[in-house]
């Protein structure tokens, strides 16, 4: 009997474990010594996707590694692949959660905005 880490939608897609919000920060994906550039379009504490500049090689399953301000250097796994952009999955650790919230803490525009009318609406 096989046990799924999550139910199976139609098409055989995974649902996506946590919600995902925008961004277009730049950010270096390093896959076996190479590195390409690319935009960060979307992230979640689990996973995120990036539209590529370059040329990359990598293969879903593989692992990489993200570097971009905000969120230092994250390891993931490519889950999808194609027409120049890339879906990755953290690993899940408490760690790289952490750099994420950093990152919508921190860096992330829209965040900061709302914290400002937050703190705006509040007085």
């Amino acid at each position: 009997m096989h046990h799924l880490s999550a139910p199976i939608q139609a098409g055989g897609k995974k649902p996506r474990r946590a919600n995902r919000r925008r961004t277009s920060a730049d950010v270096v994906v390093v896959y076996m010594g190479m590195e390409t550039g690319g935009v960060l379009r979307d992230l979640s504490i689990s996973g995120g996707a990036i539209e590529l500049r370059g040329y990359f090689q990598g293969m879903v399953g593989s692992s990489v590694t993200l570097r971009c301000d905000g969120l230092c250097a994250v390891e993931a796994k490519i889950r999808w692949y194609r027409n120049r952009r890339i879906g990755v999955e953290f690993d899940g650790s408490s760690n790289t959660a952490a750099k994420v919230h950093a990152y919508f803490k921190y860096f992330h525009k829209e965040a900061a905005v709302q914290q400002t009318v937050a703190v705006s609406s509040a007085k």
